[in-house]
């Protein structure tokens, strides 16, 4: 973990649509309330591109977010590189559907297709040791993290510390969830491994255009309106999680707290935003404070299963591609069918399905 953190604190914006001028000032303000030094530095903007969907899809970071904090660290005289590593698409193609890429070309900035191969060791709380990054942020002077306020059928929420996932190199993704299987909180223990290995030095959330219900790809877009900072992902995940009220401790935050990562800290409200009627995935409703054994032996009864719904499928096999166990295999002029013997209830399928063709 860096060791340049300020007072903890999370700045909270109530912010209804992507007004430059509006976000600019709660940027400037967050960066002056956190004390970040941003002037001349060569900074890596990751923010989440899971798939290359169109922005009101609410599936990545909007660009109008992105092109706000742009103009303000050029501004500053900042180098800027952006990246991550998508699900399954190349990085340029999802930039290009984003429309992310219009920013790139406006204003010259570096893309990082995350492809390298770099072997990261970490001694954390996971039992892992290794693991294989796409870019390495020690090439940074500054790495600003800027997830999506969304839901995850496995962890329950992606935000700041799972948006550090997109580090991993492409596929050894796929091999992460077969790592993990069912146990939520194990895969968690990686993702806080691979966050504090990344210690991004700010996380800015989008959360004006979220998602609810069946995230982080094929969930109900909706306006949450609201935006969120800290230099510290840990708390700004403790902080959003009380606001969605998910009626229970994630898994991430849960450890989080537990090996001490989350510990006081100040919440700054501007506008004092509010979430009303916030639905979780239907993965989260029903497998909470159950031993992982017990689970494991009632898994066909008991944990939710993915599902292919045939009058959507489009037969394009990305759900065959990204499985880890593979538990799906293509049929001719068929839809994939799942061995649910194999199936790990990971989610990728339903996650990465560029139709939304798979439900739980």
């Amino acid at each position: 973990m860096r060791k340049d953190r300020a007072l903890e604190k999370v700045l909270l914006q109530a912010c209804d649509r992507y007004d430059q001028e509006r976000l600019k000032d709660f940027f400037v303000k967050g960066l002056q309330a956190l004390g970040l030094r941003i002037d001349k530095q060569a900074v890596l903007l990751k923010p989440n591109l899971l798939s290359g969907k169109a922005p009101e899809k609410a599936v990545t970071t909007h660009p109008e977010f992105i092109r706000a904090l742009t103009e303000i660290l050029l501004d500053y005289g900042c180098k800027i590189t952006i990246g991550d590593s998508p699900g399954y698409e190349k990085t340029k193609k999802v930039l290009v559907n984003c429309r992310i890429m219009d920013i790139i070309e406006y204003y010259g900035l570096t893309i990082s297709h995350f492809d390298r191969k770099l072997i990261k060791k970490n001694d954390g709380i996971s039992p892992y040791k290794r693991f294989t990054f796409g870019e390495d942020p020690n090439d940074f002077d500054l790495i600003i993290n800027l997830p999506k306020l969304k839901t995850h059928a496995m962890m329950g929420l992606t935000l700041g510390v799972k948006n550090t996932f997109g580090f991993i190199h492409s596929f050894e993704k796929a091999r992460w969830h077969l790592r993990a299987g069912q146990d939520r909180m194990l895969f968690a223990s990686a993702l806080i491994d691979i966050h504090t290995i990344v210690s991004p030095h700010l996380t800015v959330l989008d959360g004006i255009l979220g998602m609810d219900g069946d995230g982080p790809s094929n969930g109900r877009p909706r306006n949450l309106g609201v935006a969120a900072m800290s230099r510290s992902a840990f708390v700004l995940d403790d902080a959003v999680e009380k606001l969605v009220q998910p009626g229970y401790p994630l898994p991430i935050t849960a450890l989080a707290r537990e090996h001490g990562l989350i510990k006081s800290y100040e919440t700054v409200t501007y506008g004092a935003p509010v979430i009303k009627d916030f639905r979780m995935p239907g993965t989260m409703a029903t497998d909470w404070g159950i031993p992982q054994p017990i689970k494991t032996l009632l898994k066909n009864a008991f944990v939710k299963k993915p599902k292919i719904i045939s009058a959507a499928c489009k037969r394009c096999a990305v759900c065959v591609k990204v499985c880890p166990a593979g538990a799906l295999s293509t049929r001719p002029d068929e839809p994939p069918v799942f061995d649910y013997k194999k199936c790990i209830r990971c989610y990728c399928c339903q996650e990465m399905c560029p139709e939304g063709a798979i439900k739980i």
